[in-house]
Formats: structure tokens, C-alpha cells, sequence
């Protein structure tokens, strides 16, 4: 039983240290926000501006269906933590918090330079961007086996699911508003280049337990694309060291996407808006093809409270993963074209009379990940001047309640925003600091960007 745990463990723990982002939805309703074609491409900057190189915008994203106080609890003996699956927890007390399927979700966009040139009903832009996605789906299964393994005699691990891509992104995008100001439509065009992917889908496996042996048939396939990464094989035929080779560095695949947006301005104060981003498709050349299949046997590994903490737990089950992970190389390669996961977002605003300074909006998005994910919020905003505005925003989605704020401020033409989402349901305290109970997400996002030239409003 002991050689499933790293799944879980490696998958929910060990993937919350990778730093990647999305958009930041807090951003939608931001006056002055010069990055809000991004959400939808027909919203327009109000100055011309170009980015810095590093800090012109970063962002960070992490999401998942597993909160860390699924995992983690306090010891018995009051030392540090212990994890869900210590003979000290109760199956009762960690099983309630694991739903049929467990989503993690990480997406990564890091700007390298940013051009807008505002005219006055129409903007371009111009972007090249890396950005990187991880997805994951656990079956409930997975982590029953790994509780409470002897109470039945069979378990069904197939649809666990890892997929991972990078690539770069090049943009040009055009917005157009009316000659009544009440109708703006924008687009981007975007040229994708693959960087590395690869991916790993357990189908038809089954654990079945008998007594404390642990029997797990595995049909388990992967597949890696990255032109410059080439594996070892083993005297045993499984995957060994990686190799970097300079001299082949190419992109592993190419594509292309399009991102589309409306905002329909009938009067003064309100507008409604909707846009979709990321419809188009990569495709991938795989380099690299993995199968693991057969039966595997293990013996169950002691967890209990007097000589287990979640360090020990961790270093126990990461040897033994690699057992059952025993990918051998397939001779080979495979080529397939793959959708991007796209995201559809949909807003209004209303200005309050004789207080414009102050909005009103509810904004809605989906998107279509591995595991797909929505939510949906309320936002005041408030912009007293040309040159600060702030937003904050209350809502519930995929990942359970969630809250955020953004602002942006300009002083002598520099444009510094910032912006954060976050978790808001309930907290635990573990040594003064807090952590999400259950469900969490966290985005955050800031640059700083150069504006030039005139200021357009409507």
C-alpha cells in the first residue's frame, strides 16, 4: 500500500511550490488597468504604454480541490504534523474531506515585453509571453485505498491524470470601438511555439487488497515532448537519467489561438461585456513514449503515531513510487494536435448616477482545464481620479468561496498595478500561522508598465 501514497502526496504537496499564474480576475472591473485585453481583448487601455523587461508583469496561480488541512493534522503528541493517512487520524474524520474526483490546477504567464498604441476608438498591442499549465486529477479511490486499504477488497485508480505544457506566445491583438462609443469589438491572433509537454494517464488500474499484501495491476502510459531531453534505459528497460543536448534545441510543437471579446456601452453608466480566450490548438511531437504495466506487490508500511511525522511519511512513500512508477521507454514517437484549454468570461458594470466614481459589477468565467473550473463574484470598484482606481470582489466557484482586490496607480507616467485572489472559507492556525481548511486558490499579479501620450476615455 505504501508505493500509491507518493501519488498523492508528491501530486497535492509537492506541486503547491511551483510558482504559475493565470489572468487575474480581480482585474476585470480596474480603471486603468492596461492589461485588460487579456481578459477581453475589446477592452482597451486608456493610454498607449510599453512594458518593462522582468516587471512588467508577473503572476502567480495555484488551485486546488484538496485543502491542506485534508492532509496535514497536528500529531498526537503535540510535535509537528502528521498526514490524513496516520493511524492517529480517524478514516472518518479524513475521508469526509475527499470528494469522487480532487482537482489540482496550476497555469504560469510570465511577460516578456508588451506594446499599446491608443488611438481614439481603437487600440493594438503586441505581446510575447511564456506560458505554462498543470493540471491534475485524483480519483477518491486513490486516497480511500491509501486510509483504510483493508476494508475492501478492491479498488479503481483509473483517470488519474498529470499533463503538463509550456510554450511561448506571440500576439498581436485589435480593438475597435464606434463612432457612438456604445460598441467595442477586439480580437488577438496568436502563434504558439511548444517549449516541452508531457503527460501521464493511468487507465485500467485496479488495487486489490488482501490481508496487508497489496496487489496493483498497472496499465500506465506517458509521453514526453522536448526535442533537447533524451533518456537513459536502464539494464532493466525503465527510464534512467535525462540528458540535456544543446544541439537540438527546436520547439516540440506549433499552433495557434484566438482570443475574441464584445463591450456593449448603451449608456453612461453600464456596460456588459463577454470574451473568449485561448481557442485554438498546439501540436505536440512527442520524443519520448513511456508504458508501465503489470502487477505489483507490496507489503502495507507502519504509519502509526509513535514513530511516523509528515517528513518520515514523505521520505518512506518517495522511494517506493519509484516502484511502482517503473516506466520503461517505447521505441518511437507520436505526433497529436491538442485543444488549449480555453476560458470564457462574461461581466456588467453599472456606474452609480452622479457618483460615477463608483462601479458596481458582477463578472462570471469558465474555463476548460482537465477538470474544468468556474466561478463567479460581485466587485465595488471605486477610481475618485484618472490616476488611481481600486476593486475588491466577493464570490464562489470550483474551488469554494473566493475573494479578491486590485489597483493601479500612475505617478509621472509609471503604471504600477497590483492585484490578489484568494481562498475565503475557513482558516485553521497551526504555530500563529493561517491555513485554508478546505478548498483553496491563490492568484496574485503585479508590473509595471511605461504610459505615453494622450488619455482616451469615453
Amino acid at each position: 500500500m505504501k508505493n500509491i501514497k507518493p501519488i498523492i502526496l508528491t501530486l497535492a504537496l509537492a506541486t503547491a511550490g511551483i510558482c504559475a499564474s493565470a489572468q487575474s480576475r480581480s482585474s476585470y472591473f480596474l480603471d486603468n488597468y492596461v492589461y485588460g485585453y487579456r481578459l477581453n481583448p475589446a477592452i482597451m487601455s486608456e493610454r498607449s504604454f510599453f512594458s518593462l523587461p522582468v516587471v512588467g508583469n508577473v503572476q502567480a496561480d495555484i488551485q486546488s480541490g484538496i485543502g491542506v488541512s485534508t492532509l496535514l493534522y497536528p500529531a498526537p503528541d503535540g510535535n509537528g504534523l502528521v498526514t490524513g493517512f496516520n493511524s492517529s487520524v480517524s478514516s472518518e474524520e479524513f475521508l469526509s474531506k475527499i470528494k469522487d474526483a480532487n482537482a489540482i490546477g496550476l497555469t504560469a504567464d510570465f511577460n516578456f515585453i508588451s506594446l499599446g498604441f491608443r488611438k481614439e476608438r481603437s487600440m493594438t498591442n503586441i505581446e510575447l509571453n511564456l506560458r505554462t499549465t498543470t493540471d491534475a486529477a485524483l480519483p477518491g479511490d486513490l486516497f480511500r485505498l491509501l486510509k483504510e486499504g483493508s476494508k475492501a477488497s478492491a479498488y479503481d485508480l483509473s483517470n488519474t491524470k498529470i499533463n503538463v505544457r509550456s510554450y511561448l506566445e506571440l500576439a498581436f491583438g485589435k480593438s475597435h470601438m464606434n463612432v457612438e462609443h456604445t460598441f467595442t469589438f477586439g480580437y488577438r491572433v496568436k502563434l504558439l511555439a511548444g517549449l516541452a509537454g508531457a503527460d501521464v494517464l493511468m487507465n485500467d488500474t485496479q488495487a486489490t487488497v488482501n490481508g496487508e499484501q497489496l496487489s496493483v495491476n498497472v496499465n500506465a502510459n506517458g509521453r514526453i515532448a522536448c526535442p533537447f531531453i533524451s533518456f537513459e534505459t536502464k539494464e532493466d528497460g525503465t527510464l534512467g537519467n535525462a540528458n540535456f543536448d544543446p544541439t537540438k534545441l527546436s520547439p516540440a510543437g506549433f499552433g495557434g489561438a484566438i482570443d475574441a471579446g464584445v463591450v456593449w456601452t448603451p449608456n453612461e453608466h453600464l456596460s456588459v461585456s463577454a470574451a473568449i480566450n485561448d481557442l485554438g490548438a498546439i501540436s505536440w511531437t512527442y520524443n519520448t513514449l513511456l508504458e508501465s504495466k503489470g502487477s505489483v506487490e507490496f507489503n502495507g508500511l507502519d504509519l502509526s503515531a509513535e514513530n511516523s511525522d509528515a517528513q518520515a511519511e514523505l521520505d518512506k512513500v518517495a522511494d517506493d513510487f519509484k516502484k511502482l512508477a517503473n516506466f520503461g521507454i517505447v521505441d518511437g514517437t507520436a505526433s497529436q494536435v491538442e485543444m488549449l484549454p480555453f476560458t470564457a468570461n462574461l461581466g456588467a458594470r453599472f456606474r452609480i448616477p452622479y457618483a460615477e466614481f463608483i462601479g458596481l459589477g458582477v463578472h462570471g468565467s469558465y474555463r476548460n482545464g482537465i477538470t474544468p473550473e468556474w466561478d463567479a463574484r460581485a466587485a465595488l470598484t471605486l477610481s475618485p481620479c484618472g490616476w488611481f482606481s481600486i476593486t475588491g470582489n466577493y464570490g464562489y466557484g470550483t474551488f469554494g468561496p473566493v475573494c479578491g482586490a486590485a489597483l493601479s496607480l500612475t505617478i509621472l507616467g509609471l503604471n504600477l498595478f497590483a492585484s490578489v485572489d484568494g481562498y475565503c472559507g475557513p482558516l485553521g492556525l497551526y504555530e500563529s500561522i493561517p491555513y485554508p481548511v478546505n478548498d483553496f486558490r491563490y492568484r496574485a499579479n503585479v508590473g509595471l508598465v511605461i504610459q505615453i501620450g494622450k488619455r482616451f476615455t469615453r
